[in-house]
């Protein structure tokens, strides 16, 4: 997104809170590209999910524009998308895997849940979003960073950006919480 478009999403933010209603509406059509973009790397994560890009980015985007706009700025707004992105695929997976084996999740390592290359099926998804949520007990940031990479498609000079750090925390970070996951999912 360009440096304009980004000052853009700030001020519609700030406007829509302001009460301008049709704010709301200029800046879904200036991040819908964007979010559809996110919804679709997340799916290249996730292959066993139903939905297509399109279900998921208006499924997150309608649980984002359910009341009043909280967010504060542009990176705000997308951190926010990347974990309504995140709990519409939990979600789903959990309607789907309910029925299935008495709704029992089997144990799966951290290889197969954090593999980019790989699928993640139903049971590796609810796994992994317990682990995440254990996580974030102890360390928010780190399950930041993780829904910002594998939920919202950033990079990590993007992920840097979005939360103030340097790259060297944001790669150092990702590893201390691959590492945790990967003894979360183990045990």
């Amino acid at each position: 997104m360009a440096e304009s478009s980004e000052h853009d999403v700030t001020r519609l933010i700030n406007r829509w809170r302001a009460g301008e209603e049709d704010a709301r509406v200029t800046l879904m059509d200036l991040v819908y590209s964007r979010v559809r973009a996110i919804a679709g790397q997340s799916l290249r994560h996730t292959p066993a999910a139903t939905l297509s890009a399109t279900e998921l980015a208006h499924e997150a985007l309608m649980r984002m524009l359910g009341g009043d706009a909280p967010w504060e700025n542009r990176k705000h707004f997308f951190n926010v998308v990347a974990q309504a992105t995140r709990q519409v695929l939990v979600d789903a997976a959990r309607k789907r895997s309910a029925g299935k084996r008495g709704g029992n999740v089997d144990r799966v390592d951290i290889a197969a849940a954090l593999n980019v290359s790989g699928g993640k099926d139903d049971a590796t998804l609810l796994q992994l979003d317990s682990a995440l949520t254990e996580l974030g007990r102890s360390n928010p940031r780190q399950v930041k960073m993780i829904e910002l990479v594998y939920f919202g498609g950033l990079d990590r000079c993007e992920v840097a950006a979005s939360l103030g750090v340097s790259e060297g925390t944001v790669d150092r970070d990702l590893r201390l919480a691959k590492a945790w996951l990967r003894t979360a999912l183990e045990s």
